[in-house]
């Protein structure tokens, strides 16, 4: 094992201090506006949607739905920071052949938000996905899942096989596989700091929406981390995530718990399991989160897999690279 809790206790430590460090200069150049909001209208671009609540067992769950309800059911589950728009393209793309629905995760924009970290653990998670195909009366769906919402979706294919018709994840792999990853290469681990920012109590609350949330900014816009294209995320775009984080008692409080509860041991369940459904991992190639190297590690213990990688295309690939990751899809879909 390259690294080591002494390691990790090291990153926590050091990120710590960063954010600490962080606001207070925050505070000192800018005085109040470093935590002032703007008070924001709905964008024109969430217009539109049909866009329903349903009841599952113990949490109330918002999503938009394409197609009609007499078709397959083609489920999408969107990553941090992330909500149901992140799918767009799709929803779009696919409504005429399937029931195309994207959730919004629990603690994510309209849906329900519970208040303490430990409803955030992945049993939760992996069980509001089956609580919700069943709730809709089917028995089985196509997954397509992103980010925290492509680990959730690969646990999801290791407790529920039968549930999973075919599976399809971009950027993301098992969670078994990056956690053995992430022990195992000190690259990984330098790219994932954010897992060590994110174990801190409030401070990265108080960073993610300090000066107007500009962490969104860095995320989805930066030269590091952003998407390529950014004719796919407009300015109406951004303005459109400011509002899921800011309105209808949202916040990155509940979200950030995805983190809190990535240690938790269930995220290796599974990872000595052979999956025979279909799956097909889609990964763009400037990730600065994730090493592409874990496209081809995701194939192990697959008897039906495939890796397709989306060149310059950042870790927002189905955003950035919406042609080409639907056309992969089409391909797969049309597969017997």
């Amino acid at each position: 094992m390259i690294v080591n809790r002494f390691t990790i206790v090291v990153y926590q430590l050091y990120f710590t201090v960063f954010a600490v460090i962080a606001i207070i200069l925050g505070i000192l150049t800018k005085g109040t506006r470093y935590f002032a909001q703007k008070k924001r209208e709905k964008p024109k671009c969430l217009e539109g949607w049909d866009s329903r609540f349903i009841q599952l067992k113990n949490i109330r769950l918002h999503y938009v739905q394409t197609g009609s309800d007499d078709k397959p059911l083609m489920l999408f589950v969107h990553g941090y920071p992330e909500f149901w728009y992140s799918w767009r393209f799709q929803l779009k793309e696919f409504q005429h052949d399937y029931r195309c629905i994207a959730i919004d995760q629990r603690g994510f924009n309209l849906s329900d938000k519970p208040p303490r970290i430990e409803d955030y653990n992945p049993r939760e998670l992996t069980n509001d996905i089956k609580n919700f195909i069943e709730a809709l009366g089917y028995k089985s769906a196509i997954i397509v899942g992103h980010d925290w919402g492509g680990a959730i979706a690969w646990l999801f294919a290791e407790y529920y096989p039968e549930m999973v018709e075919k599976l399809i994840c971009l950027n993301i792999t098992r969670p078994a596989t990056l956690v053995n990853h992430f022990r195992n290469s000190y690259e990984q681990f330098k790219k994932s700091w954010y897992f060590f920012f994110y174990q801190t109590p409030k401070l990265p609350e108080i960073l993610s929406n300090a000066e107007d949330m500009k962490l969104l900014e860095f995320f989805f816009r930066s030269k590091e981390m952003g998407i390529r294209n950014q004719e796919n995320f407009t300015d109406e775009d951004l303005e459109a995530w400011k509002y899921a984080y800011s309105n209808n008692g949202a916040s990155f409080e509940y979200p950030i718990n995805y983190y809190r509860n990535a240690f938790d041991p269930i995220w290796l369940y599974g990872e000595e399991d052979i999956l025979n459904m279909p799956v097909l991992v889609i990964w763009g190639t400037d990730d600065a989160a994730l090493g592409k190297e874990l496209a081809g590690l995701s194939l192990k213990k697959l008897t039906n897999g495939r890796a397709e990688y989306v060149p310059g295309a950042s870790h927002w690939v189905q955003q950035d690279a919406p042609e080409v990751v639907n056309k992969l899809m089409r391909e797969f879909l049309a597969q017997q």
